[in-house]
């Protein structure tokens, strides 16, 4: 009994951490900025324990960090960190495809039909939250069929990660379309089990042009990490 409530506290928690997680990603809380546990505490109705406890998983996460003596803040990373890591999502991302392709039913990929066609209907008529869950939706889906939790896992925590900086998905309509596009194609990949197909179309989903908050592109684009190191770069995923 006792260990069943202390796992239904575990998954309530992680439940808090990615709501917490997903405000952060939609920009209610940008980079660098300090949360105040009692905020949260209104804001998603939680008790003060299950939001430091949230807020300790995300810092393991890297979504936040920790300052001794003052608190938590939004994780603030420079555009070279930025695309060091959407390198490495890509790569994993990618490699997830194969295992994806082999545990997917077709009933889930159904699903996953009706997901896509979902998103394009927000692209015309939702607000950025619903495009944002919808497509959260249609990524947790199919990345759970990958057959390995721990990249599962480590897959969400960057993209987590990666909203630490002042560049913004989706700077435009066409961006949305794009996105839309892609995710029919990645449907019809797998309804034809085509897993080399599949990773390439999550390629260009990754690593799709992006822009700061001003508006502006980052100064400059370097593809290879090895060269991003020590340097800003420009697009993103």
């Amino acid at each position: 009994m006792n260990q069943s409530r202390k796992a239904q506290r575990v998954v309530a928690r992680r439940a808090l951490a990615n709501e917490i997680a997903q405000a952060i990603r939609l920009r209610m809380y940008r980079p660098g900025e300090w949360l105040r546990q009692i905020d949260l505490e209104e804001k998603f109705q939680a008790t003060r324990f299950d939001v430091r406890a949230a807020l300790e998983e995300l810092a393991v996460r890297k979504t936040i960090e920790h300052v001794p003596n003052r608190g938590y803040r939004v994780a603030e990373i420079d555009l070279a960190t930025y695309y060091a890591i959407r390198d490495t999502r890509i790569i994993l991302e990618t490699a997830a495809m194969a295992g994806v392709v082999a545990h997917v039913s077709d009933a889930t990929i159904d699903r996953l039909d009706e997901l896509a066609h979902a998103f394009g209907d927000a692209v015309v008529t939702a607000t950025r939250l619903e495009q944002s869950e919808i497509n959260r939706e249609f990524h947790h889906l199919m990345y759970a069929h990958c057959g390995n939790p721990v990249l599962e896992e480590t897959i969400w925590a960057l993209r987590d990660r990666s909203r630490g900086t002042h560049v913004t998905v989706w700077a435009s309509h066409q961006a949305l379309l794009a996105s839309d596009h892609d995710h029919h194609a990645m449907v019809e990949a797998l309804r034809n089990r085509d897993a080399r197909r599949l990773a390439d179309i999550i390629r260009r989903h990754i690593d799709k042009d992006m822009v700061d908050e001003t508006g502006q592109m980052p100064s400059q684009r370097v593809t290879d990490t090895s060269q991003s190191r020590g340097s800003e770069v420009s697009e993103e995923t």
